[in-house]
């Protein structure tokens, strides 16, 4: 049997702050799982290695295929306090902008705008402005 503050974990069921849950069926991988809450910091770090890393985001092909850029211009936009004249922007699907810079490494690690939450580069077939 499992415990802890918020949950308690007996063979076949757990019981989730006096609420009973019964799986439906028998977990045939319970043996397997891994009771990451009461490991230590190494024994993650070792976890980390050993699984290796995932990629979530785009790689740089698909990003600058993809990216609409533009230089920021104050008369066409009026003041803003983010960008100053010439700087380089990264327009997402959404129309959200960002500094290029900053946009490319946020979407090597995420395919969604961070304001919005939408996807944030379009499909080439539905990208207007691809070459």
């Amino acid at each position: 049997m499992y415990a802890s503050q918020t949950h308690t974990k007996f063979p076949g069921y757990w019981r989730l702050s006096d609420v009973v849950y019964v799986p439906d069926e028998v977990d045939e991988n319970e043996g397997m799982r891994l009771d990451i809450d009461h490991i230590s910091y190494e024994e993650l770090l070792a976890l980390g290695e050993g699984i290796g890393t995932v990629s979530t985001g785009l790689s740089q092909e698909v990003i600058i295929a993809r990216l609409r850029q533009r230089k920021y211009s104050r008369l066409a936009t009026g003041s803003s306090e983010e960008y100053v004249e010439e700087d380089e922007l990264g327009k997402l699907h959404c129309e959200h902008e960002y500094h290029v810079c900053c946009i490319r490494e946020w979407l090597e690690k995420k395919t969604w705008c961070s304001i919005c939450k939408k996807t944030a580069l379009a499909p080439i077939e539905s990208n207007p402005h691809q070459q």
